[in-house]
């Protein structure tokens, strides 16, 4: 089996986990098992699964897994229905759309919350003693069963919670210890697990444990997306191949023109302390496999296509003088350079409009740019659109004329892939790696200088100024995304298990 690791399937995905769910799919596309493997305990899976098209079928999770579950069918369970609400003892009263109180002689005595994107399921339960003070909550999976059951101590602060099966047995503790003013798990014990019960201390203990028995049970390649998982993918022993995938860059200075020294801290030990622990390392492009190699003595660096391109279905409805950014909202993103840039546009061309597609991360770059745009009198042109279903971006990018991208650095960029699929020019800045190999200045967008406002405003009114001219970038914009099909990647990964066997099993 092919395991690609990853802390979870969210309700609000990263590339890293677009790029995983994309390589899921197609190992699938061309009869290869493989599956998701996940370690955060999620009881609303079901719901983020179906939001990116999987099923439980392409995911093991860690939880789930103990838990005995994994092959549970979906339940609706609505809180007016459940058995655990003994309709002839208590009252349920609604309060509004997100919760439900239940009343004993005319006492709350719990509360129901209703699962996230559902109308009145059940997704946990708050249970009070008669000073209302919450002493325990039930949590529902989305499938409809009692997944585990959190207790609190009498000053509120959380106790043991308890995982259970279908039929309600124990099979996962934690215990958690108020340490130095500050509430953490102490241990995880596995009860009953294969006839005895089992301690760690941490929950990555917990998880190196899980890979280890997958990959004692049949032939395994786990596959790493997340740096976060590096020591915890590094312990698996016996697995036929271990790989760290790099969807970032590695370098600290993404700007500098030849190759750096300086590693990231975040990878500080995967470069040093567990290199020889993976069989090497997958990066997007052939640069930052070069640069590399240059400096590391890995046991292979391999270049394969962080995603692919779809099937083009050319948009007949186009407002070129829609510009969008598509991605998270961060400081390593630059978006107030976004707004910069877009304010000279709209001074030359006063017709164009912005849209923002993504999450604020921290909440703060949102409110700045925000008060950036009221200070250049653009509210009226420039809408925050948050994070949207693949189905929205797809209609937002068939509607757009052009991407702007200010990343401080992009090992490869998806969204400028995906604007490209999608006959989407693209200015960016010319940073490492992955955008000096999907955008051709002149061609299908303009790579200029970091931090460059200026450059980058006249780059994108020669794009925009003249239909023909923007007919002449968005074709090509479709032809270069060809070079990323699915074929294509899959024929990366082909050749390259030919000089590397454990890359992934056939």
């Amino acid at each position: 089996m092919n395991y690609f690791v990853n802390e979870n399937i969210f309700t609000l995905n990263s590339g890293t986990e677009f790029s995983a769910i994309k390589r899921l799919k197609m190992f699938k596309n061309h009869q290869v098992e493989a599956k998701i493997l996940t370690k955060n305990y999620n009881p609303q899976l079901s719901g983020d699964l179906k939001r990116v098209d999987l099923t439980h079928d392409d995911v093991i999770n860690m939880y789930d897994y103990f838990q005995e579950v994994m092959n549970v069918p979906e339940k609706d369970v609505d809180v007016r229905y459940t058995e655990k609400i003994d309709k002839r003892k208590y009252h349920i009263e609604g309060i509004d759309a997100n919760e439900s109180l239940i009343k004993h002689a005319g006492q709350t005595i719990a509360k129901v919350l209703i699962a996230p994107a559902t109308v009145g399921l059940v997704g946990s339960m708050e249970f009070n003693d008669s000073m209302n003070h919450v002493i325990a909550k039930d949590i529902w999976d989305r499938r409809g069963f009692l997944s585990s059951t959190q207790y609190f101590h009498p000053d509120g602060t959380l106790g043991p919670q308890i995982f259970f099966d279908i039929n309600g047995t124990p099979k996962l503790e934690i215990t958690h210890m108020n340490i130095q003013g500050i509430l953490n798990p102490t241990m995880y014990k596995l009860l009953n697990y294969k006839g005895k019960n089992r301690r760690f201390n941490r929950e990555e203990e917990l998880f190196s444990f899980f890979m280890n028995e997958l990959a004692g049970q049949e032939p395994s390649v786990f596959i790493n997306d997340r740096p976060s998982l590096i020591s915890a993918v590094a312990s698996i022993k016996g697995a036929v191949g271990k790989w760290q995938f790099l969807h970032n860059s590695h370098s600290k200075n993404n700007q500098q023109a030849g190759a750096s020294r300086l590693v990231v801290d975040y990878l500080q030990n995967l470069f040093t302390v567990y290199k020889n622990s993976f069989d090497g390392l997958i990066v997007p492009t052939a640069q930052q496999k070069k640069e590399i190699i240059k400096y590391y003595d890995f046991k292979h660096v391999i270049a394969l296509t962080d995603t692919f391109s779809k099937k083009i279905k050319k948009s007949l409805l186009r407002d070129r003088n829609k510009i969008v950014y598509v991605g998270r909202l961060s400081v390593e993103k630059k978006p107030a350079d976004v707004v910069e840039i877009f304010a000279e546009v709209h001074r030359r061309l006063p017709e164009t409009s912005l849209d923002f597609y993504g999450y604020s991360s921290p909440l703060d770059v949102q409110k700045d740019l925000e008060k950036l745009i009221e200070a250049n009198n653009l509210k009226n042109v420039v809408k925050f659109k948050g994070y949207q279903s693949r189905k929205a971006l797809d209609e937002a990018l068939d509607n757009a004329g052009l991407l702007l991208n200010t990343s401080e650095g992009e090992a490869f960029g998806m969204n400028v892939l995906e604007a490209l699929n999608h006959g989407v020019p693209v200015v960016a800045y010319k940073v490492k790696y992955g955008l000096s190999e999907q955008i051709e200045d002149g061609k299908n967008g303009y790579l200029v200088p970091y931090g460059a406002i200026q450059a980058a405003s006249n780059s994108i009114v020669e794009i925009l100024e003249s239909e023909e001219n923007w007919e002449k970038f968005s074709n090509y914009s479709y032809e270069k995304s060809k070079e990323y099909n699915e074929e294509a990647v899959w024929s990366q990964w082909l050749n390259e298990k030919v000089n590397a066997e454990s890359l992934f099993i056939k």
